[in-house]
């Protein structure tokens, strides 16, 4: 398909997140590689965690909102910081309220099931996240049933990889972000 659109999110919401960064430098990838890119704050997405006790009942807007987001999308790009080894709970947060919508109000399929996946990370670890998108890989894949590509960005050292601008510094980085999105669009047929 000519001009794919792709959905990029980061999993963090912090003013001068390195994912944030990371995700304005993916936009500009996109972008460059044909594809329409949509960015994505979930500060915009207001949503309490989830438990047991807010799992009946409507919907929270906020959820109802993000879902038709990802669903008008044809490609996923999630963008992570590490905590602890692990994806943000935000974005985890989110990804589990996205699950729980029913079937007749667009489910799973719909946000899972159709759009094709890519990850990154951005951290100050020596890894740059890499712990933290396996443990996403596998959320996504085996969790919620999506198709994630191979391709995947980890940024180490994310507190020195960018320049004031924002743009990546090393070329091997930017060379990382490229694979990932050029991945994506080709599999998207752009």
């Amino acid at each position: 398909m000519a001009n794919p659109k792709i959905l990029v999110m980061p999993g963090s919401t912090r003013e001068g997140s390195f994912n944030s960064l990371l995700a304005n430098a993916a936009v500009r990838s996109i972008e460059a590689c044909g594809g329409a890119a949509t960015l994505v704050n979930l500060a915009d997405y207001p949503m309490d965690f989830v438990d047991g006790g807010n799992s009946s009942g409507e919907m929270p807007s906020a959820v109802a909102e993000l879902h038709a987001k990802f669903a008008a999308h044809d490609g996923i790009l999630l963008i992570t910081p590490e905590y602890n080894s692990f994806p943000s709970p935000l974005l985890l947060n989110a990804l589990d309220w996205l699950s729980r919508v029913r079937h007749y109000e667009g489910g799973m399929d719909e946000v899972f099931g159709r759009p094709l996946y890519a990850v990154c990370a951005a951290s100050p670890s020596p890894i740059g996240g890499y712990r933290a998108l396996m443990a996403l890989r596998q959320k996504l894949g085996i969790g919620l049933g999506a198709t994630v590509i191979p391709a995947m960005a980890h940024i180490a050292a994310a507190y020195e990889a960018f320049y004031a601008n924002g743009e990546l510094k090393s070329d091997a980085n930017k060379a990382m972000l490229d694979k990932v999105v050029n991945q994506l669009c080709a599999r998207l047929g752009a």
